[in-house]
């Protein structure tokens, strides 16, 4: 068994394994005993398909709300995912969501990652609460530059080069983006702390 990053390409390297490149030999057919490819049958006992694996934005986008122009944040991704320090989406007040695009979920402890973020927005909400306001919102201005700023960091790693999932390019018509923050942990806490030391900068308190 090959869990996530551990062993696996110790797992590639079994005797009991073939690595077959489906783009160089495309399938072509599924058969009563296995998987016919252009350069013939593989057989198998099982076969574990995975289709539609939407990562990171799937979940959000698969969820009918819709923001205070009437889109719903499929419709407003169309082009692109855009979010303010990966926790919140413009145009969707009172919307603050953990583990989301742009935040540094895919590329760093799951737990550790959203309690960090989760410790942020209720820090967040006890300001709101305190100042007797009702209502938060990011900026379009915040959300670009927060978007500008993951594609700059994507660029000096070699995730566009590739075509996968951290990239949307699994998904036909998806946007290419990174859509995990690859800055790291350290530099995401200190711009969360940032913006928050700043009355929220980015943000609109009403």
């Amino acid at each position: 068994m090959c869990i996530r990053d551990r062993w696996y390409y110790d797992c590639f390297n079994q005797d009991n394994v073939d690595l077959v490149d489906v783009k160089e030999t495309p399938i072509e057919r599924i058969t009563a005993d296995g998987i016919q490819t252009s350069a013939g049958e593989q057989k198998f006992d099982i076969i574990a398909m995975a289709t539609g694996f939407d990562a990171v934005t799937g979940g959000l986008m698969q969820i009918d709300i819709k923001g205070t122009e009437g889109l719903t944040l499929k419709e407003k991704w169309t082009q692109g995912v855009k979010t303010q320090l990966g926790v919140a989406s413009a145009g969707f007040p009172n919307m603050l969501f953990l583990y989301g695009p742009q935040s540094p979920s895919g590329f760093c402890n799951g737990p550790t990652c959203a309690e960090i973020q989760g410790e942020w927005i209720v820090q967040c909400l006890e300001n709101v609460r305190n100042q007797n306001k009702q209502r938060i919102e990011t900026t379009a201005a915040a959300e670009q530059e927060w978007s500008d700023h993951v594609a700059e960091l994507a660029g000096m790693t070699l995730f566009p080069k590739a075509n996968s999932w951290y990239m949307g390019a699994n998904i036909p018509g998806k946007t290419r983006q990174l859509l995990n923050y690859p800055g790291g942990l350290p530099l995401y806490r200190e711009k969360c702390a940032e913006v928050a030391d700043h009355g929220y900068a980015g943000f609109v308190i009403s």
